[in-house]
């Protein structure tokens, strides 16, 4: 019996010695989560591995869970991010974890027009811009992010004017109306791409790029050239957020100035050119035109009877500067299960290179979104954006050999006829806008039954423009024509667009699952303007604002309505969830157009394999996501002027019998070659209908190990057929041209895009990412029966157009003559003109295949033939480093600017009988011949970008602090002239343009 309770006792002892054991074994793990950002992430999983034991982050990131033992692994899992284990070391009791971004998540969700897909439900061609991608490289303007990021998406940025926008291309040029992508905001259409100003970068949430028939059909006649759909941010359930950012940014020269430096070679090649030319020269010590022009001994410092010249100005000192610009946005957002809110503001503060010049932008904007039943929610979007631009880009290529400014302080002008002295232009010459736009939406969601909604939309933008420009009389041309030159320009506009659409989502058992849009929009576009002109004023003083006392006043106004109707439909259907389709249709009706073609219906089709889902493949655990696409569809194009399907009537000012009397005719334009030159329109066409484009597009996308490797590839041909043109007509009619559709264009290309998350773990991560993009453009017809049309007027540099399209050949190519070196001995003529041959002169070779002149050809073609993006993004404990690098290949460029200064100091004399550049001549007429051609290859180091993330919780009521420093347009590789970017217009001309700057900016981002 008592060996009995000896047993028991020790049994209980043994228990109780055991849970002591386990007691003292268990403790408490704490610690905080953020994303890569460093923001606190509420609501992540924390879980023990092989255990029970599991809790949450609160609302500030932090957890605490209890472990028992060493060697516990805690498993950190949240919705969009990717899953991560972490071991729990001996004595350890804090951890805290940075969760990424999850690899190209399959569940993502992607705006696809009038709704959202999963992008693995996607069969149409989209590129996908998120909000982490964006935040890489701070930027003042959309467009400038969207530049090397998504393939067939084209982004020219010829100017570096303050405020200045970019030219936008998707998958090539293929209207000679408008090939301008429709930009949406918000789901509401804004227009083309010069709309992305409006938008404040940092308020973006995401872009995403509707590429092919298929997902752009939806927006029927304004998809042909593309959509790029903004989704701004929005408020999010849980703690609310307060963020500051801001940015300095310090700008200098991007590119060397190629000038005179010595101002005896400025005489010296003035002097030269004018004597090749027959005229006395300038600079031998004389007064002309009231200006003292000092001999070349004199600028020497070696004539015995007069001291050195005084004067060596550096006009690039004078006009360019170092400026310093600022951007600085404070946003706040958050919500609860009913309430969500995301509200901004940005002030944006850009100086210009050129003095005198900038450009300043306010934006507000606020996000609301309220659920006032379970089944309804309203919400409203609303942007204000207020500008002002001033100033204007200067030229830096006036003599150095004389001052800036008189010795009573006045400006220098060399002769009574100078009025190019840009410190003058600068300092008096009025140019300045201001603009407002307002763009408001108002939405209702009801959720009619389960998977049946209805959304109801009412959009409305305006937008106010005042243009104010004032020209002295003595300080240019126009403004001594005119003895003093005013004027006042005002723009406005309405645009009212309402929809309505339901949505019915729904699975059918475990195989099928459908998607269905089905709506109706209406939408009106008002815009009135009016320009307000005077010449000759009494003075300066009060420049534009009496312009009631010019002696002659000149008043023109404007107003235009157009209405667009438009039913679409849409239907998604996905079989065993590996089989996809869908089916597109919008009918849209324009007032733009004749009375026999109001309407026109624009439909597509897609189909889309997930093969991953397969079971042969399924198995294979190296493939993640493994999708096959093909599209096919129509899409249309509006782009032009209300009215021009109409006969319409112009009003004449003509005097007469001492006065002036009041005609009317068939309106007119000045077509730009000269003042007197007008061509004469209004004539109607009832049959003027659409542009149509029919696009066929492949495409696969394919992940490995997990999404660590992605790769989207894409073929597509785009047909554009009916091609909205003026066609030229009888001058007997009494009118000049007459709007039609005629004419077709081609173009056909391979896009690829890969990303590689080469090293990712929670302390260092190294990603690569890369795009390329092939266009090839073929003009199939002109229309109108020609083989060869001129696009543009005559360019007074060289006497003649200089782009044409031509049947057979690229949209825009460069006609002109060959360049067969320099003239070298005395003899023969010119083959363009007739004249005598000159040593020294370029030497032309005429008699080419095409039809123009003397028989000119094919000398350029400004149309790349691939561009193409990459980038690496590094991140090693707190630190993270971004480079992104951009470049285009193939393409010509025609510089107007060949003949440089420095190229004028290698020109042909009877001592250097070079091949390459002609004798300096003042009055020679050139002609376009490839000599102006060079190839307009480059590859620029776009951005680096290096930043530091303070660990979160380190100050008090700071969720996240990060401080960084960028460098923009930072070194081009090109064998273009190193002077000037080549970075041009879709023409492929160089004139010389505001130069863009190389900026380093400081910023700082903080969260509260």
């Amino acid at each position: 019996m008592r060996k009995i309770i000896y047993a028991k006792f020790a049994c209980i002892l043994m228990v109780l010695l055991c849970a002591f054991t386990a007691m003292a074994q268990q403790r408490e793990v704490t610690g905080v989560v953020t994303d890569q950002e460093g923001f606190t992430l509420p609501g992540v999983s924390v879980a023990v591995k092989g255990s029970t034991a599991q809790t949450a982050t609160d609302a500030k990131g932090s957890f605490k869970i209890s472990i028992s033992g060493n060697g516990n692994i805690l498993v950190f899992k949240f919705l969009g991010m990717q899953t991560q284990e972490v071991k729990v070391e001996a004595g350890k009791s804090k951890i805290n974890v940075s969760l990424l971004n999850a690899r190209r998540d399959l569940n993502e969700v992607v705006v696809v027009g009038y709704g959202t897909a999963k992008k693995r439900d996607v069969t149409g061609s989209v590129g996908s811009l998120k909000g982490s991608d964006l935040i890489k490289t701070p930027a003042a303007s959309v467009d400038a992010l969207l530049q090397g990021k998504v393939p067939g998406l084209q982004v020219l940025t010829t100017s570096g004017q303050p405020g200045s926008g970019s030219t936008i291309r998707i998958r090539g040029l293929g209207s000679r109306a408008d090939a301008n992508p429709l930009v949406v905001v918000d789901g509401l259409p804004l227009g083309d791409a010069g709309n992305l100003k409006q938008i404040n970068p940092d308020d973006i949430e995401s872009i995403d790029v509707l590429k092919d028939a298929s997902s752009a059909a939806i927006y029927g006649s304004r998809g042909a050239n593309g959509v790029i759909l903004v989704t701004t941010k929005r408020g999010k359930t849980g703690q609310a957020h307060i963020t500051l950012s801001t940015l300095t940014t310090v700008s200098t020269l991007g590119n060397k100035l190629d000038v005179f430096h010595d101002p005896v070679d400025a005489a010296t090649i003035d002097n030269q050119a004018r004597i090749n030319a027959g005229i006395a020269p300038l600079f031998i010590g004389q007064v002309y035109g009231g200006t003292y022009y000092p001999s070349l001994a004199e600028l020497r410092g070696i004539d015995p009877n007069k001291p050195k010249w005084a004067y060596n100005t550096d006009w690039a000192k004078l006009v360019y500067r170092n400026p310093v610009s600022q951007n600085y946005t404070l946003s706040a957002d958050g919500g609860n299960d009913k309430t969500r809110y995301s509200i901004s503001g940005n002030y944006y503060n850009e100086q210009g290179l050129a003095i005198q010049n900038g450009y300043k932008k306010y934006t507000g904007r606020v996000n609301l979104e309220q659920k006032l039943k379970p089944t309804v929610t309203l919400g409203t979007n609303l942007i204000v954006t207020s500008t002002q631009n001033y100033g204007q880009g200067l030229s830096v290529d006036r003599s150095i050999v004389f001052p800036a400014f008189n010795p009573d302080g006045t400006y220098f002008h060399i002769g009574s006829n100078d009025f190019g002295n840009p410190l003058q232009i600068a300092n008096e010459v009025l140019n300045k806008s201001k603009t407002i736009d307002l763009l408001g939406t108002a939405y209702i969601n009801w959720e009619i039954i389960k998977g049946l909604n209805l959304k109801t939309q009412l959009s409305y933008t305006h937008g106010n423009a005042v243009n104010d420009n004032y020209q002295p009389r003595d300080a240019t041309s126009t403004g001594y024509l005119f003895q003093g030159y005013g004027d006042i320009n005002n723009y406005n506009g309405d645009h009212l667009i309402n929809e309505n659409y339901l949505t019915y989502d729904r699975n059918i058992g475990k195989q099928h699952h459908i998607n269905v849009v089905a709506g109706y929009t209406q939408e009106t576009n008002t815009v009135r303007t009016s320009d307000l002109q005077g010449h000759g004023f009494v003075n300066d003083v009060l420049e534009n604002e009496n312009l009631k006392s010019a002696t002659t006043q000149f008043i023109s106004n404007g107003l235009t309505k157009t209405a667009l109707q438009s039913f679409i439909g849409r239907a998604n259907y996905t079989f065993l969830d590996r089989y996809l389709f869908t089916f597109t249709g919008r009918a849209d009706g324009s007032s733009v157009f004749g009375e026999n073609h109001k309407w026109a219906f624009f439909p597509s089709g897609a189909i889309a394999w997930r093969a991953n889902e397969e079971a042969f493949i399924k198995n294979i655990s190296q493939i993640s996501e493994l999708k096959i696409r093909a599209s096919y569809g129509l899409t249309g194009n509006q782009g032009i002027s209300p009215y021009q399907s109409l006969a319409t009537l112009g009003s004449y000012k003509y005097f007469t019998d001492g006065g002036f009397q009041t005609g009317y005719g068939p309106p007119y334009y000045n077509d730009g070659s000269n003042t007197n030159s007008k061509v004469f329109n209004g004539l109607q066409n009832k049959s003027l209908k659409w542009e149509t484009t029919r696009q066929l597009d492949i495409g696969l996308d394919l992940g490995l190990f997990n999404q660590r490797f992605t790769l989207t590839a894409d073929y597509y041909y785009k047909h554009t057929t009916d091609l909205l043109r003026q066609n030229q007509v009888a001058l007997s009619s009494g009118f000049s041209v007459i709007e039609v559709n005629d004419g077709t264009i081609d173009n056909r290309g391979v896009e690829l895009a890969a990303n590689a998350q080469i090293f990712q773990g929670n302390k260092f991560s190294w990603s690569v990412g890369g795009n390329f993009a092939l266009n090839r453009n073929k003009v199939i017809a002109i229309g109108g029966g020609n083989q060869i049309e001129a696009n543009g007027q005559d360019i007074e540099a060289i006497r003649a157009p200089l782009n044409y399209y031509i049947n057979g050949q690229p949209a825009n190519v460069f006609l002109g003559y060959k360049f067969d070196g320099i003239v070298q001995t005395a003899g023969g003529t010119n083959p363009v003109d007739g004249t005598a041959a000159t040593v020294g002169d370029i030497k032309y070779l005429a008699g080419g295949p095409i039809a123009v002149g003397q028989g000119e050809y094919i000398i350029g073609n400004p149309n790349p033939k691939f561009y193409y993006g990459f980038n690496t993004s590094l991140k090693y404990g707190q630190f993270d480093l971004y480079a992104q690098f951009y470049g285009v290949s193939g393409n010509d460029i025609f510089n107007f600017q060949t003949f440089t200064p420095s190229a004028q100091l290698q020109a042909w004399t009877p001592d250097n009988h070079t091949n390459l550049y002609p004798s300096v001549n003042a009055t020679r007429v050139y002609y376009a011949s490839n000599w102006y051609v060079q190839k307009g290859t480059y590859l620029r180091l776009q951005n680096v970008n290096l930043g530091y993330t303070l660990k979160p919780n380190l100050i008090k009521g700071i969720t996240n602090l990060r401080v960084y420093f960028s460098g923009t347009n930072l070194y081009t590789f090109t064998n273009f002239s190193p002077s000037f970017d080549p970075e041009v217009g879709e023409n492929g001309q160089f004139g010389g343009n505001y130069r863009k700057p190389r900026q380093y900016s400081l910023g700082l981002n903080v969260s509260f």
